[in-house]
């Protein structure tokens, strides 16, 4: 059955009668159609003022530097038009201040630009907050292509891959919590390898029976398979169930394939299958090897799959212990003691044809009852269908695509698939290679270089495509969501790796054929920021520039957050620059509409901000602006003048009782300014 912020309050600054406001940058809470930027953060400016007052003076060793005394700061609060906080001196005569909350890099750039803006400043910038690379320093990271964004975005990779799941950009939030627990269903684990020294790993279980494949002869050979075959351990007396889940190899002999065709097929060298996957989810970053997707996180093999792959009821067994059922049978038929704590994300990288079973579902369905999130692989037959367990109710089901974001050609799709990750290989339209030829566009990860028993080396790794390898990626990634966010639920983890997926490119299978590829592509980073519900929030206005006396209408689109709801005054505006007006708001509709709205009676620049409170406090803002000219003005006269019309023709009389030359007809003036906005209105269209 192989397949290879917290809100701020406002506070009114009184002398010019602003509000002051905060921002967060907004994460989008649907589908994303390219890679999520990383989240760049700012609580801070860094200030220096040109007034000789706070100039740089000599100061003693030991002596304290000299800081901004209370008027000047409540002076750059007003240059900023929100209240900030002193924090320290710098060197260079400089000082730091803080924000009211946290910040954009733009929004926190708009504020620093207002600020020089006011001519006090010798300079004003973000405190930018920096990290450390998330990029590891593995010698052969530089293949994992699968792991690097699909554009560049800051601290990644240089290299980047359209097929790529963006997993540099979730490491700069989480790489994994040693309290989140994840179980590979598979053929045992190398533990000794180089690459897996100091991860969280847990004693698992071989749960392949002793009989498995004994009970019916090879329907074409008529051979029965003997007792002990798949689990292929000599040093496992007597053969069946125990504790130790190891690879011992699955190697087929030509006899084998020979003796039991049905069952074996032809003749394979030993796949370390198991050490291949368990590698590309906990890998450690150790400037050895590869860089695993979700190092940090608690990992734990259940050996199910043997020499000839397994059967079922071994791999639900597996399934069922690992997720913290009672009552699951272990070596000698006895009930083992359940799995405590129990794994959170099950991967399974593993399938066969046909529809799921009553049993799988069984299974399945209580196991995601209890909190277990299961991955499951839809086979390399090359079908529009996908296999089983994948096709089973309340999995997570993942096809395969390559470096440029086709189908893999030999990837499974079809009514069921959730998602697609990277497999490698070439693909359905866009061919980078013969399959198999491309080793640079597989997936590398840990193995042995021996063909049958596992032999005494421990670094040696290898290259391999399938839908087995693009499961894990989404086994790890679910991971990685469980340790930034452990509040959420199964059906949480499976829509935000959906709603988070990006579109497949276009001119390739998937979006040729659309419906049956999944929601999209993997994309790690996007599901991080969509995890944490983030509230978001848009601003428009009705128009840039309009007239006085005319009314403008801002709209906003608002959301909660993943999760999330907006409690009563959840949504606030405030006008943060321009002559003082009060809006008439309304909303949030039921598609989360908001709308404001104001005559204003002056020239100026109106600026607004809306913000969004959810209800854990979160909160995100949006800033937009409306100039407003002056209404047109006359200049009395004092003698009699023509009015022309349009076609050439004119009039002549009296345009006012006084005998004015410069003002107009009330009905007239109505008319220009319906024209001119007509006019407007078509030069922006």
């Amino acid at each position: 059955m192989k397949t290879g912020v917290s809100g701020g309050v406002a506070r009114a600054l009184v002398a010019l009668a602003l509000v002051s406001y905060h921002a967060v940058p907004a994460v989008a809470g649907g589908r994303t159609t390219s890679p999520a930027p990383q989240l760049q953060w700012v609580t801070q400016l860094i200030v220096k003022e040109k007034s000789s007052g706070l100039k740089t003076q000599s100061v003693a060793v030991g002596a304290p530097i000299a800081r901004a005394d209370v008027a000047t700061v409540q002076r750059w609060s007003v240059a900023a038009q929100l209240p900030v906080t002193y924090k320290r001196a710098m060197s260079g005569g400089a000082h730091v201040v803080t924000l009211p909350s946290t910040m954009s890099v733009a929004d926190a750039q708009a504020v620093a630009q207002r600020m020089e803006a006011s001519g006090q400043f010798e300079y004003v910038s973000p405190d930018r907050i920096m990290r450390p690379s998330s990029v590891p320093n593995d010698p052969k990271f530089v293949d994992q292509w699968s792991l690097w964004p699909s554009t560049v975005v800051a601290n990644g990779p240089a290299t980047t891959a359209v097929g790529g799941a963006n997993i540099t950009t979730a490491w700069d939030s989480t790489k994994g919590a040693s309290t989140v627990n994840v179980a590979v269903i598979d053929t045992g684990l190398l533990a000794n390898h180089e690459d897996f020294v100091g991860a969280n790993i847990r004693p698992g279980y071989d749960f392949i029976s002793n009989d498995a494949y004994n009970a019916m002869p090879d329907p074409a050979s008529h051979k029965t398979v003997p007792l002990g075959f798949v689990e292929n351990d000599p040093l496992d007396t007597p053969a069946g169930r125990d504790t130790n889940p190891s690879d011992p190899g699955d190697w087929v002999t030509t006899q084998n394939a020979t003796d039991y065709p049905t069952y074996c097929g032809r003749a394979s060298d030993s796949s370390w299958h198991g050490t291949f996957v368990t590698g590309q989810i906990v890998a450690q970053h150790n400037s050895v090897g590869i860089a695993g997707i979700a190092p940090n996180v608690t990992i734990q093999m259940a050996r199910a799959l043997g020499r000839c792959g397994g059967v079922t009821s071994d791999i639900m067994d597996a399934l069922a212990w690992v997720t913290g059922a009672s009552n699951v049978p272990g070596a000698g038929g006895t009930a083992l003691q359940p799995n405590s704590p129990m794994a959170q994300v099950v991967n399974m990288s593993l399938g066969g044809q046909g529809a799921c079973s009553s049993a799988e579902q069984a299974v399945i369905s209580a196991a995601r009852a209890r909190g277990a999130t299961i991955v499951v692989a839809t086979g390399n037959d090359g079908l529009n269908t996908i296999s089983s367990p994948a096709n089973c109710k309340g999995v997570i089901a993942v096809t395969a695509h390559t470096v440029d974001g086709d189908l893999a050609v030999y990837a499974n799709v079809g009514s069921g698939t959730t998602l697609s990750a990277p497999g490698g290989g070439p693909g359905a339209i866009i061919n980078t290679g013969s399959n198999g030829a491309v080793t640079s566009r597989q997936i590398v990860s840990l193995s042995n270089q021996s063909l049958t028993t596992p032999d005494a080396g421990t670094s040696y790794y290898t290259t391999e495509m399938g839908t087995s390898m693009a499961t894990p990626h989404v086994a790890a990634v679910a991971a990685l969501l469980l340790s930034h966010k452990p509040t959420l639920s199964v059906d949480d983890v499976q829509a935000i790796l959906s709603q988070s997926a990006r579109a497949f490119p276009a001119g390739t299978f998937c979006t040729q054929n659309p419906g049956i590829c999944g929601a999209g592509m993997l994309d790690a980073g996007a599901a991080i920021a969509l995890s944490v519900g983030t509230p978001t929030v848009t601003v428009s206005s009705s128009a840039s520039t309009i007239v006085a006396n005319n009314a403008v209408t801002l709209t906003a689109v608002v959301g909660a957050g993943f999760g999330n709801t907006l409690p009563s005054g959840g949504v606030q505006w405030a006008q943060t620059g321009g002559p003082g007006v009060t809006p008439t708001v309304a909303g949030p509709d039921g598609n989360g509409n908001v709308t404001a709205t104001f005559t204003p009676s002056a020239a100026g620049t109106y600026s607004f901000t809306i913000t969004v409170t959810n209800n854990l406090g979160g909160t995100a803002s949006a800033s937009t602006s409306v100039t407003v000219t002056a209404p047109p003005t006359t200049t009395p006269g004092t003698g009699s003048g023509t009015l022309p019309f349009s076609g050439g023709t004119s009039g002549t009389g009296p345009l006012n009782q006084s005998g004015g030359g410069g003002a107009l007809p009330l009905w007239l003036t109505g008319l220009l300014l319906v024209g001119g906005a007509l006019a407007f209105r078509r030069r922006k269209a």
